[in-house]
């Protein structure tokens, strides 16, 4: 079926912020996103916003061509998650948008639970210190005994991950990070773990991680519970 498959649209923007591209994603906005984006105080975390709002309306017409990119309509969920409220498609539509200095990326699919997160890689002193305050006992136990550069991109791995996996299942904050841990193999198979007494089954959850550039992590979370997950399809950049 067509809607069995998870859609991944990112763009670095130092390579895809264009003038063309800028006012083509500016125009698709909503009154209410326009209005949010003139609040970011930086221009470029104004870019970022525009740029990844105007990529979610596209990849979204791109999953329902008849729709046009500037008429898609959203609404949040109790905890915050987005979603499609109008217009009503043949095919149920959703998604996970993120964007983060540098990087705008979303996921499309026909799926619910899909989530998708991107950081930008920053080495910083108090990283094992937000672990300690963040994640759970058995991913700090393994950041401990891992070189500094090592821990730096083991941390980001499973910062995004979690955030992934939270957005997939829609809750927000309300999971708190270290109820559940992130396991990466020696040959970087992802599993996930959950604390006891949470009620989530761990085999119907897939993850997928990506390097978009060396200054950047994204990473995906299935919880569609088919056997291998969704097939990720990778799309090339659709704005001019």
């Amino acid at each position: 079926m067509t809607g069995q498959r998870i859609d991944l649209y990112y763009g670095l923007l130092d390579a895809v912020d264009r003038p063309q591209a800028y006012v083509a994603c500016l125009a698709m906005l909503s009154r209410d996103e326009k209005r949010r984006a003139e609040r970011f105080v930086f221009e470029r975390h104004r870019r970022q916003f525009v740029f990844a709002h105007g990529l979610l309306r596209v990849a979204l017409s791109r999953f329902a061509p008849g729709v046009d990119p500037s008429d898609w309509c959203f609404a949040a969920n109790e905890y915050g998650r987005p979603f499609v409220s109008a217009p009503e498609t043949a095919r149920v539509v959703h998604f996970s948008l993120s964007h983060t200095e540098g990087c705008v990326a979303c996921v499309v699919s026909g799926c619910e639970s899909v989530g998708v997160d991107v950081e930008e890689i920053r080495e910083r002193q108090s990283l094992l210190a937000t672990a300690r305050r963040h994640f759970s006992a058995e991913e700090i136990d393994a950041l401990r005994v891992l070189e500094p550069q090592d821990m730096v991109d083991r941390f980001f791995d499973y910062w995004t991950l979690k955030e992934a996996y939270l957005k997939a299942r829609g809750t927000g904050a309300t999971l708190p990070l270290d109820r559940f841990s992130i396991i990466i193999s020696s040959d970087q198979g992802i599993r996930i773990r959950f604390a006891p007494g949470m009620t989530n089954d761990a085999e119907r959850w897939r993850f997928k991680k990506l390097s978009p550039s060396a200054q950047h992590r994204l990473a995906l979370a299935d919880g569609s519970g088919l056997n291998g997950g969704l097939p990720i399809v990778v799309q090339p950049w659709p704005l001019p």
